[in-house]
Formats: structure tokens, C-alpha cells, sequence
């Protein structure tokens, strides 16, 4: 469902937001296969009427590279994130990391980034104790932003289709707001010319209250916006327009191509004082055409109308399929880059399927980082704001952080050949011998997900100590079998000796705690 089904009614009173919708309902159209009638009208506006009208019968909607394009680029989700808390604890998240949550992102992600925004839904599921979440297309949503937050909204109307008890659908208007006095929550219907609040019809447990405060009593709107990338605006529609444009026109084109293949691809026959009573006539566009249908068992019977005989000729083909759907691919090949990609991240592939712009794995992976920090924000923002409703309404509080800066986000990257690996590895290798980074560095080239060099300092720690004892067991001479151990263990407890652990290593035998021991005169504290 986007702005292109919703009744008049509900359209946004503002010219800017109709222009928003307008483009961002095209955009969803296209991610969404329903194009179909935006193609004709491309078809329309570039061919002559009585060609057009040919080429609208059957568009060819196979070649979306609006849509190809990015859903090569939205890779962030594939595979689930790895989220930790800032302090190190590890408290149950499952109330708001739910089994939904990661695959929902990913439609949003993906919305986000052909659309340039897209929004999130969260809800509290009574007796559920988890937080429901709900992709939402930013064409069906009118949003005000916070005074203080240019790029935050604080007032949220969205366009909802709702069934009644009957089973009746009814169009409504959902509307949020927190930067009143009072935070206002309502669902309105439009009844002849009037507004009529039905909230009390599809919500009558709220009784007028605002559905959702914080413990300390803040209201929460339960929605998410969020961007491809960070601006200091709610809205940055405009962006790409020319990929938009372009595979409309490419579609266009195609369709052109694909009837030029069965109607212009072979020789054109002619005649010249030339009569057969094989013909019939059809009605093309207004006017009347003489054809003479044939298969490869018909006989033509030709008759000359002239004196000086009669001609049968034909022309070259007035298309070569191959040259011309060459030049389209090249087209199309020139339209990803509006997509930010640099011309080398394309490749021009042929598959089961034919012809297709892929775009490499290099080209993901600078996709990725160019858009993540804008990601790791919302994310950010996602939990914080679900936190915040399962401690004020789950039956036994998890007490979660409510601070989006609380919560550590590692996205997985998208994956490398052996070849990659190996050149980069060995690239920041030699760079580690020649003294040029450090340690820490060179862990965080190797591990983009490491987002301080704390954390890749306390990673080197732990692998360092891991290496000792690993190294320790293995220098360890073997004296005892798993057999005879416990009862070698339990002789030296009786005489104070060291013991031995599993691997046959030996430990101190226990002392309490400050008794000391001599050593040559010296005194060495157990620690």
C-alpha cells in the first residue's frame, strides 16, 4: 500500500508534503513491482502517439534497475548483529531483540536507502512481555520535527487501513504527538466532510490516555525515523532522482527494444504496381493497414498492375537487436552510479537469467561503511526507545539501559574471496614488520567491527593471556594418567605439595590467605 491507493481525503493539507509523497510513492512503487502504470506514462511522454499506444499494450517491467540496484547494496541485516552494552554487561535482551526484529530492519534498511527514508513501528505487546515492530513507508506518514531536532520528529500522522469488528475496511489517521502540553494520541476516520475520532472503536482499553510513558512518566512516540544518511532535516526525498528517472526511461526503452525485436529486426518487403487478393485489413490507431498474413506453407499470388511490370524488394532491418540491447545495458550501466557506486564497482554479467549490472563485493563494502554510522544511529535509537517500553511495562522490568549510547552495535561485513583476504592480510603484515602501525591498528584493519582501541586493546589481552596458557599446557610434562590423578592429587594434599591440575600441570598447594614463604631470604607474597 502506498499514496498512489489512499482516497483524496487523506492526502497531506501541505503542497510539500504532496510533492514528498509523490516521489516517495514512486520509489515505493518500483521497489514494490507496481510500476506498471509509471512505465506507460514514461511510454507516453517519449513516443508519438500512434507508436505509444502499441508499446503500452505489454511494457516490459523485467528491467528495474532501481530496484537491482539496491537490493545488492542492503546487505547490513543478511546476517544478524552482534549487540553488547557499553559496560560489558550481558542482561537479558530477548524483550526487545525478538526474533523479528533483524529481518524487519532489513525490509526498513532497504526502504530507506532507495527512498532515502523509511520509519519504524514499536509496539508493547500485552502479555507478550516483548516490543512488536513494524516497517512503515514514509509516503503514508506526515511528520513535525522536535524544536531542538531538526531531524527527529515529534509528530507523527500515518494513514492506516483498519478492519472494523464486522470485517469492514476502513480508512484512518493515526495521530501522535508529543510536543503538545498533553501528549495526544487519536485515530480519526473521515465521515462526509468531517473528522470523526473512532479511537475508543480501535482502542477502547485506553479510555482517552496516552498509550505509552517511561517510568519516569516521559511520553514515548513510538516511532522511528530513519535515514540513509545523517542530515540535519527530516526529509532528503529528492537524492537519486536521477537512478529514479533513469530506469523509468530504461524500462521504456526496453519495451521499445523488445517490439522492435519481433517488428523491426528483419528485412522490410515491398512492392511496386504489385496486387494480391490474399490481403486483409486491420484498424491501427485510427487509420486502416493492408497486411498479408503468411506462415511457411502459404503460396503468395502476385499480379502486376502496370505496363511495365511489376517490382518485389526489400529493405535492410530497420534494427539490430544485438547492437541496440548493447547500448541499453551500457545505459543502464551508466545509471548505477547514481546509487553513489564508482564505475569500477560495476561489472556487466551474463547469467541464466541474461544480461545484468552485478555489483561487487568492494563496491558493497563501501556502501556499507558509507552508510553505517547512520544505521548504528537508528539502531541505537530503536533499542533505547524499546527499552524504555519493556521496563515501564514488562511483569518483571529487565532494567535496560535506556540511553541510545548504551548499546553497541557490530554489523557483519559483507564477505571477501580467499584472493582479498589474502592481499589484504599480507598488506597490513608487512606494514606490522616494517614498524609503520601498531598492534592495535592492525587488529582494527583486520576487524572493521572493533569501533575503539579499547576494545581491540582488551581483544589483544585476551588472546595474549589464551596464547600463555595454551603455550604452558603444551610445555607441561605429562606425570599423571586420568586414571592415577586424583590419587596423586589427594597423596600431596596430605603432605602440602602442589597439586596437579587436569593437564598434569602443577599448582601451589593453598595457603591462607597472607601466610608468606622464605627464598633465598626474600619474601614472596601469594597473590
Amino acid at each position: 500500500m502506498s499514496a498512489y491507493d489512499i482516497p483524496s481525503d487523506y492526502m497531506p493539507q501541505s503542497d510539500e508534503d504532496v510533492a514528498r509523497w509523490d516521489v516517495q510513492s514512486l520509489r515505493y512503487r518500483m521497489l514494490t513491482g507496481q510500476q506498471r502504470d509509471d512505465v506507460i506514462e514514461e511510454i507516453r511522454g517519449m513516443f508519438a502517439a500512434e507508436i505509444s499506444m502499441e508499446l503500452e499494450v505489454n511494457p516490459d517491467l523485467s528491467r528495474n534497475t532501481f530496484r537491482m540496484v539496491w537490493q545488492q547494496l542492503c546487505n547490513a541485516y543478511l546476517d544478524a548483529p552482534m549487540v553488547t552494552l557499553k559496560d560489558g554487561q550481558s542482561p537479558d535482551m530477548s524483550s526487545i531483540i525478538t526474533h523479528r526484529l533483524w529481518p524487519q530492519r532489513q525490509t526498513a534498511d532497504f526502504w530507506t536507502q532507495a527512498i532515502r527514508e523509511s520509519l519504524f513501528r514499536l509496539d508493547w505487546v500485552p502479555g507478550g512481555n516483548t516490543v512488536r515492530y513494524r516497517p512503515v513507508s514514509p509516503d503514508l506518514v506526515v511528520c513535525r520535527a522536535m524544536p531542538d531536532q531538526p531531524d527527529v520528529p515529534g509528530y507523527v500522522s500515518e494513514v492506516r487501513l483498519r478492519h472494523t469488528a464486522a470485517g469492514e475496511e476502513v480508512w484512518t489517521k493515526e495521530v501522535w504527538d508529543i510536543m503538545s502540553p498533553t501528549p495526544i494520541f487519536k485515530i480519526l476516520t473521515m465521515v462526509g466532510d468531517v473528522w470523526k475520532d473512532v479511537t475508543p472503536q480501535f482502542a477502547p482499553d485506553l479510555a482517552g490516555e496516552y498509550p505509552y510513558m517511561d517510568r519516569e512518566g516521559n511520553p514515548i512516540l513510538p516511532y522511528e525515523l530513519i535515514h540513509a544518511e545523517i542530515a540535519p532535516q527530516l526529509w532528503s526525498y529528492h537524492t537519486g532522482a536521477e537512478l529514479v528517472a533513469g530506469s523509468l526511461r530504461l524500462a521504456a526503452l526496453w519495451t521499445h527494444w523488445g517490439d522492435g525485436f519481433t517488428s523491426a529486426s528483419h528485412p522490410q518487403r515491398y512492392a511496386v504496381d504489385v496486387s494480391t487478393q490474399a490481403g486483409i485489413t486491420r484498424h491501427y490507431s485510427g487509420h486502416n493497414v493492408e497486411v498479408i498474413p503468411t506462415d511457411h506453407k502459404s503460396i503468395l499470388r502476385f499480379k502486376s498492375d502496370g505496363p511495365s511490370g511489376a517490382v518485389l524488394g526489400q529493405y535492410s532491418a530497420a534494427m539490430d537487436p544485438r547492437t541496440a540491447a548493447e547500448s541499453l545495458r551500457m545505459y543502464e550501466k551508466g545509471l548505477a552510479v547514481y546509487a553513489g557506486l564508482n564505475p569500477s564497482d560495476l561489472q556487466l554479467t551474463q547469467g541464466q537469467s541474461g544480461y545484468a549490472i552485478v555489483v561487487s563485493n568492494q563496491g558493497k563494502r563501501a556502501q556499507q561503511k558509507r552508510t553505517e554510522p547512520a544505521r548504528r544511529m537508528a539502531d541505537q535509537r530503536i533499542l533505547a526507545k524499546a527499552a524504555k517500553m519493556a521496563n515501564a511495562y514488562s511483569a518483571v522490568s529487565p532494567n535496560l539501559p535506556e540511553e541510545p549510547g548504551d548499546y553497541r552495535i557490530e554489523y557483519s561485513n559483507v564477505g571477501t574471496s580467499a584472493e582479498e583476504r589474502k592481499t589484504h592480510t599480507e598488506v597490513i603484515k608487512a606494514e606490522l614488520e616494517m614498524g609503520l602501525i601498531s598492534r592495535v591498528e592492525a587488529y582494527r584493519r583486520l576487524n572493521p567491527g572493533v569501533d575503539t582501541d579499547e576494545e581491540a586493546v582488551r581483544r589483544l589481552i585476551d588472546i595474549d593471556r589464551m596464547t600463555k596458557i595454551l603455550n604452558r599446557s603444551k610445555q607441561a610434562p605429562q606425570t599423571a594418567t586420568p586414571a592415577t590423578q586424583g590419587d596423586e592429587n589427594e597423596r600431596r594434599n596430605e603432605r602440602g605439595d602442589s597439586e596437579l591440575v587436569g593437564d598434569g600441570t602443577e599448582l601451589p598447594a593453598e595457603r591462607g590467605i597472607g601466610e608468606e614463604e622464605e627464598s633465598g631470604g626474600a619474601v614472596i607474597e601469594d597473590s
